[in-house]
């Protein structure tokens, strides 16, 4: 199981990889779309030019400018939330295969769950959810049973 469990982790740190990168960049649009809207109006006022209609409808899309600059933050963190759970959860798999630190197994896999439900409840439930929550109840149980010396290979005679 703990193998297993290593491999299933490091399989779904490479798909974390991908979309740190995805909730990374989509963050930094969310957001720079968000200042441009701002930007916009301020000139605006700052001219004391009336609106035309194509430029009062970009303004009502962009209107609640905070809310997105806020939100592009938001998944910008995540991103790089996930980016440091695709390091702690390959290291987690190494210490799984060392048999050694039950402990930073524990937060590698509480670390991997968390990114898992954190990308459930942004975008949707996946397929590819299902390797990192297995894989991180994997690590949990493989990690008790390195506690419990019960993981320990018998002594040859």
């Amino acid at each position: 199981m703990r193998v297993a469990a290593g491999v299933i982790l490091i399989i779904a740190a490479v798909l974390n990889l991908f979309a740190a990168i995805g909730y990374f960049s989509a963050g930094a649009v969310t957001a720079g779309a968000g200042k441009i809207g701002e930007a916009m109006e301020a000139e605006m006022q700052k001219e004391g030019k009336a609106a035309t209609p194509d430029q009062q409808k970009v303004l009502a899309t962009l209107k609640d400018n905070k809310t997105a600059t806020a939100a592009g933050g938001g998944l910008m963190f995540f991103g790089i939330f996930l980016l440091v759970t695709v390091g702690t959860s390959i290291a987690g798999a190494v210490m799984l295969f060392m048999r050694k630190s039950p402990m930073f197994i524990y937060i590698a896999a509480a670390m991997a769950l968390a990114a898992e439900i954190g990308g459930i409840a942004i975008v949707k439930f996946g397929v590819m959810n299902i390797l990192g929550l297995v894989g991180g109840i994997l690590a949990i149980l493989a990690a008790r049973g390195i506690v419990a010396g019960a993981d320990r290979a018998p002594v040859a005679a």
